[in-house]
């Protein structure tokens, strides 16, 4: 089976780091050659996750990246619930709100009805708005 050419480029990124060739990699140089970020605290998260001592296998790796490209979406995601959330702030999509989103974003003209049926589609709980999670399912479709 072929590999994805992100599983490449991260296999080819772990042997870089495996300067002595055993397959393993410690956190904190992980985190020094690839700027991660991550506090002692966290490398110590990773030392505990990977039961290897101090040594991370390609599987690890690739579980942080894949962790870190998770979080990033999360925060896309709510940085673009706020955007439709109405001007109130008050945590949820009207379809009021909606409809003036929309229209920002250079959409034809939507009726009322049209965003209430938009909003009842992944309105789970009924009560004609969408909270966070609502809005999260709507967008991974």
């Amino acid at each position: 089976m072929n590999k994805a050419p992100a599983a490449l480029e991260l296999e080819r990124v772990f042997r870089h780091l495996d300067e002595n060739g055993d397959g393993r990699i410690s956190p904190s140089e992980l985190n020094q050659h690839l700027g991660l970020g991550l506090t002692r605290e966290e490398e110590e998260l990773v030392w505990l996750r990977s039961g290897e001592g101090m040594l991370l296998q390609l599987e690890d790796l690739v579980e942080l990246v894949e962790a870190g490209e998770e979080e990033e979406k999360l925060r896309d995601l709510k940085e673009a619930f706020r955007l439709y959330d109405d001007g109130e702030k008050r945590g949820f999509i009207t379809p009021r709100s909606l409809r003036a989103m929309l229209i920002k974003l250079g959409e034809p003209a939507r009726s009322m009805d049209e965003c209430e049926a938009m909003i009842a589609r992944f309105d789970s709980d009924g009560d004609g708005v969408l909270c966070f999670d609502e809005f999260r399912v709507m967008m991974l479709l």
